[in-house]
C-alpha cells in the first residue's frame, strides 16, 4: 500500500540531516533498497509509470520526514548529540546482520574470495577518513554564477546518500561547507538555492541509480561488499566517544541497546 511507502520514505527523510547515516541504509534496513532503484532507473525506460507510482509516496515521505529532521532531529543533536548518536550507532549495529543474510549469506569460500573482503576494508577505510577531515560551517551568502554552480555539484555529491548505503549526504554537505547553506534556505525559502542544489540532486540520483543499479546485476556480491564496508564506516563517523559522566554512559548504552533492537525488529517486519 501507498502509505506504507509514505511511512518508509519518512522513516528515511528523517535522518537526511544526520552526519554519518545514509537514508539508503535506512531504505535497506526497510527492505526496499532494491526496488528503489529499480524505479530510479524505470524513469528513462518504457516502464517510468510503474515506477513512477512507487517513487511518488516515498519522496513524499522523504520530504515529511527531512522537514522533520531539520527540527526534531536537529534539536536533538544540538542538545543531546551524544547520546543521539549512540542511538543512531545501535540502529547501523542492528541491520548489519541483515544486511549480510539479503546480500551475502551463504556464499562459499570460492565465491566469496579475499578481493571482495579487501574491497569491503578500502571502503570502509574511505569512509572513516571522513571523521578526520575538517568541515567548514559558515553560510554562503551574495551568491554569484559560480557559487550556484558549486551548489549544485554539491547536491550531485550529496545524492548519493539516496543511492548509496554508507555515504551521508549531510557529512558531504559538511565537508563541502555547503550544509548550512542548503539547511538554512529551506528554512528561509530561498528558492533559487532550493532548485540549484534541488536539480543537482535530481541529476545525481539518476545517473548514480543506474551505476549501482548495473552493479547490481552484474557484481552482486562485490557490490554487497562495497555497501557493507561503507555502513560499516559510517559508525566511525558517528562515534562521538565515550562520556565523561556515569549517568550520560549509562543513557547511551540504553540507547544503544534500544536502537539495536529497533532495527532489528524493523528488519524482520519489514522484510516478512
Amino acid at each position: 500500500m501507498h502509505w506504507k511507502n509514505i511511512i518508509k520514505g519518512t522513516a528515511m527523510g528523517t535522518v537526511e540531516t544526520v552526519p554519518g547515516v545514509s537514508s539508503s541504509t535506512i531504505a535497506m534496513l526497510l527492505g526496499i533498497y532494491e526496488k528503489l532503484i529499480e524505479a530510479i532507473n524505470s524513469l528513462t525506460t518504457k516502464e517510468w509509470k510503474k515506477g513512477l507510482m512507487f517513487l511518488i509516496p516515498v519522496v513524499f515521505g522523504i520530504g515529511i520526514g527531512f522537514l522533520l529532521s531539520i527540527r526534531v532531529v536537529d534539536y536533538f543533536l544540538t542538545w543531546y548529540p551524544i547520546q543521539t548518536h549512540y542511538f543512531f550507532i545501535g540502529l547501523i549495529i542492528g541491520m548489519l546482520p541483515f544486511i549480510w543474510k539479503s546480500g551475502l549469506e551463504g556464499l562459499s569460500k570460492e565465491t566469496y574470495g579475499a578481493s571482495q573482503f579487501i574491497i569491503m576494508l578500502i571502503l570502509f577505510a574511505l569512509v572513516s577518513s571522513l571523521n578526520f577531515l575538517p568541515d567548514n560551517e559558515a553560510v554562503m551568502t551574495n551568491l554569484a554564477a559560480f557559487d550556484y554552480v558549486f551548489l549544485f555539484f554539491s547536491g550531485w555529491l550529496a545524492s548519493t546518500a539516496l543511492v548509496l548505503p554508507g555515504i551521508s549526504g549531510a557529512m558531504i554537505l559538511m565537508i563541502l561547507g555547503t550544509y548550512k547553506t542548503a539547511t538554512n534556505a529551506i528554512m528561509d525559502l530561498n528558492i533559487p538555492v532550493i532548485l540549484v542544489v534541488g536539480l543537482g540532486i535530481v541529476c545525481g540520483i539518476l545517473i548514480t541509480g543506474k551505476l549501482v543499479r548495473y552493479m547490481l546485476h552484474t557484481h552482486h556480491d562485490t557490490t554487497y561488499s562495497i555497501m557493507l564496508g561503507l555502513i560499516a564506516g559510517s559508525l566511525v563517523v558517528l562515534y562521538p566517544g565515550l562520556p565523561v559522566h556515569i549517568g550520560t554512559l549509562f543513557i547511551c548504552i540504553i540507547l544503544l541497546i534500544a536502537g539495536f533492537l529497533l532495527s532489528t525488529l524493523i528488519s524482520r517486519r519489514g522484510n516478512s
